[in-house]
């Protein structure tokens, strides 16, 4: 049995896809191997990485999938994971990069401690601009309590920087949903809630790559509509394994800041007329959820939060005017 799987879905990555692989044939570790999962891109992507492994031999292994047709990078994943067989699993995306050490430090980690997560940090690439992407830093050993309550309130959905151990995945059968948006925050978010025990590597061991045609720098007009049922589907999945009580707060929480506002601003951007009363659905959908959010802790606490949670609220008209050009210049990743 492997130590670890590393799935890769691959769509449309043919100026990227050598980089990639050549980040994870020169792993130091040897016992991983690689799932190669063909989402039926427009390009050559897969030949590209059929040739690239062809003429370079590796003691690592290396398999290719496919999806019936193109389903979305969740469905790809989760076709890796079916066929995945490390004690942990890992997920890469095919045009970025990790270090030579990325599964070693990570695998070492949580064998130190038995750990059902293992994570590192990562540096975001932007052209020549290089800015670290970094979750909270807590002690490796059991993940319970407060410990869990501040990550939980606190973390980055960074999907990627983790190891997964498998038979916890496979326990609480964490899928990615069949949306297109958000899938990778239910599935940590998911992993989170299942993991007893965690480990932390507090170094950058991978490296996310900005282009202009990646996935999530393309606009589109229903993304809203899929972030939102990612996240009340991760309100499903932890009340149906009974993880949502003991984590109300923090999962009411993610709802309503990764969830529901950034559903709300996603639609702003992404739509070219936005119209008000979606908006106003979208308000009623989340109080299907969480119907007294004005009282959550977390909420109170997150004064930016609340400002522009009531600017775009109570002054809809000007919202659907400034917050493109606002969520452009700052940047903000919906």
């Amino acid at each position: 049995m492997p130590k670890v799987s590393l799935i890769i879905p691959v769509y449309n990555v043919a100026p990227y896809i050598d980089t990639c692989l050549a980040s994870l044939i020169e792993q130091t570790m040897d016992d991983i191997e690689v799932l190669l999962v063909d989402d039926h891109g427009a390009d050559d992507s897969i030949v590209r990485a059929r040739s690239f492994v062809e003429k370079h031999p590796s003691n690592k292994s290396v398999r290719f999938l496919a999806t019936p047709h193109n389903m979305g990078p969740g469905a790809a994943r989760n076709i890796g994971i079916e066929e995945a067989r490390g004690e942990y699993i890992g997920f890469v995306d095919s045009d970025d990069v990790v270090t030579s050490d990325y599964c070693e430090q990570l695998y070492t980690a949580a064998q130190s401690c038995n750990a059902d997560l293992s994570y590192c940090q990562a540096t975001l690439v932007n052209g020549k601009e290089e800015q670290p992407m970094s979750n909270p830093v807590i002690g490796s050993g059991a993940f319970d309590g407060d410990e869990r309550r501040y990550f939980l309130s606190h973390y980055v959905t960074m999907m990627w920087t983790f190891l997964y151990k498998r038979d916890v995945v496979m326990k609480y059968g964490i899928r990615f949903p069949s949306t297109r948006s958000a899938e990778d925050s239910y599935f940590l978010t998911c992993s989170l809630l299942a993991a007893q025990r965690i480990a932390c590597v507090d170094s950058p061991l991978y490296r996310y790559l900005v282009h202009e045609d990646s996935l999530s720098e393309v606009r589109n007009p229903k993304r809203y509509a899929d972030k939102i049922k990612s996240f009340d589907l991760l309100m499903q999945f932890a009340r149906e394994k009974g993880l949502y009580d003991a984590n109300k707060s923090e999962l009411d929480y993610i709802y309503l800041k990764k969830g529901y506002l950034l559903g709300m601003l996603t639609y702003i951007y992404n739509e070219t007329h936005p119209q008000q009363v979606i908006v106003q659905k979208m308000h009623e959908h989340m109080l299907s959820y969480i119907p007294h959010y004005r009282r959550n802790d977390y909420y109170r606490a997150d004064l930016k939060l609340r400002m522009l949670h009531t600017f775009v609220r109570r002054c809809t008209r000007i919202a659907f005017k400034v917050m493109p050009y606002y969520i452009k210049k700052t940047k903000m990743k919906l």
